[in-house]
């Protein structure tokens, strides 16, 4: 079961409100299976089922006034102050509740639904330091309760403990892969040591170059070229010998529809490195528009150098088949396929060759796994997918402005 809260009134502060009816059917579910009282009294009894029952019924003033003379009567019940700890939580008493709880935990040290509780009191006083102290206690006593793991790390984040947090939920999202509420913590931690990362390197080299890659590659993550444009030209202005930083500044310019700026400064880092497989690859893709021989000499190039780049495969496979050697380019695309299984457009890329080779059933598979394969990612690409396929044999081989290169999500990042 989520726990779904509210954000804190204090803006500087990572936090969730935890809901009173959560407490009562997760985490207590197994009190009132409880013996109520370790003695026969049967005034004292009679008391704490009333407590119980007031509490179910949601008379959280009568189960107060009722568990307080339990406790009045039997000062050593660990049960009646784990439970009036509860009913101060659920009136928001958050600092009578931990003194409850804090009570009922030394009476019984093995009570482990009274360490999560005292947890959600103190994480809810915004004291994180004691609530992870406590949650750390309920785990020992119960590794597997999921929630009071969930919410050590929230805990950590309250704590600015970033890399303990991060920790934390990576270890809950193995049992939970898919609970957004885990994902979530786990982006948030992971976001915010990026950020100190960010804020160090700002501070103690602010002019430097790999700040300014770095700026760009947060304004890429976000889908702002034009930021990302500024920064980069600022990291070349800095360090114009710099490995990597005109791919990057190649990359964003292609994207931006700049070919020839893009072009000049992809050539720019192979006069860095000759070697750079990346390079060639980005360099190759955007020789395919313009003059696919030079194109297939340099993506030879690169396939000579990595092998086992998929990208790069395809793009040699491409240019193989746009200067007439189409057997050669069915060998390259062949290749992608074993390299990644998962990616469409080299189906697409197989099926015109097969069709320029006569081989017209095996050209059908193909684009069927095309589409079946589209079909799995988003629903733009299948709309891309069905444009291409519907398309007429002529206007197929004329087709360059819809040919589809390999999926973007999967570009290698280069360092």
């Amino acid at each position: 079961m989520q726990i779904i809260g509210k954000p804190h009134r204090k803006a500087s502060a990572i936090r969730v409100t935890v809901p009173a009816h959560w407490i009562l059917v997760v985490l207590l579910s197994g009190i009132f299976s409880r013996p109520a009282l370790p003695c026969p009294q049967s005034q004292v009894q009679r008391l704490y089922e009333e407590a119980q029952a007031a509490r179910a019924r949601g008379d959280l003033a009568a189960a107060e006034r009722s568990y307080l003379e339990v406790i009045r009567r039997g000062p050593g019940v660990a049960n009646a102050y784990h439970n009036l700890g509860i009913v101060y939580f659920m009136e928001r008493k958050y600092a009578d509740a931990a003194a409850a709880l804090e009570k009922a935990t030394r009476l019984e040290p093995g009570l482990a639904e009274a360490y999560a509780m005292l947890g959600l009191t103190r994480y809810e006083l915004y004291e994180p330091e004691k609530a992870a102290a406590a949650f750390r206690s309920a785990l020992r006593l119960n590794p597997q309760d999921s929630n009071a793991l969930l919410y050590l790390a929230k805990s950590q984040l309250q704590q600015r403990d970033y890399r303990a947090a991060a920790k934390t939920f990576q270890s809950l999202a193995e049992s939970k892969p898919d609970d957004p509420e885990v994902l979530y913590g786990l982006s948030l931690a992971h976001m915010k040591l990026m950020l100190e990362g960010v804020n160090r390197l700002g501070e103690v080299a602010p002019h430097s170059y790999q700040f300014f890659l770095l700026l760009a590659q947060d304004a890429e993550t976000r889908g702002d070229d034009a930021t990302a444009l500024k920064n980069l030209e600022e990291a070349v202005r800095v360090k114009p010998d710099a490995t990597g930083v005109h791919y990057a500044l190649g990359s964003v310019l292609a994207r931006l529809g700049k070919y020839d700026e893009a072009e000049r400064e992809l050539r720019r880092e192979l006069e860095i490195n000759a070697n750079d497989s990346l390079a060639l690859w980005k360099l190759g893709e955007l020789l395919l528009r313009s003059n696919p021989q030079e194109a297939r000499e340099v993506l030879e190039r690169g396939v000579r150098l990595n092998s086992e780049l998929p990208q790069l495969v395809l793009a040699y496979g491409r240019a193989l088949a746009r200067t007439g050697d189409t057997e050669r380019a069915v060998e390259q695309f062949r290749r992608v396929v074993q390299l990644a299984p998962e990616e469409d457009s080299v189906h697409y890329h197989l099926a015109a060759a097969y069709r320029r080779l006569g081989r017209s059933e095996e050209s059908k598979a193909e684009l069927a796994r095309f589409e079946e394969l589209a079909k799995k990612k988003s629903e733009r690409r299948q709309v891309t997918a069905r444009q291409l396929i519907e398309l007429s044999r002529d206007a197929q081989e004329a087709a360059d402005a819809l040919e589809p290169s390999f999926s973007p999500a999967r570009e290698p990042a280069h360092h």
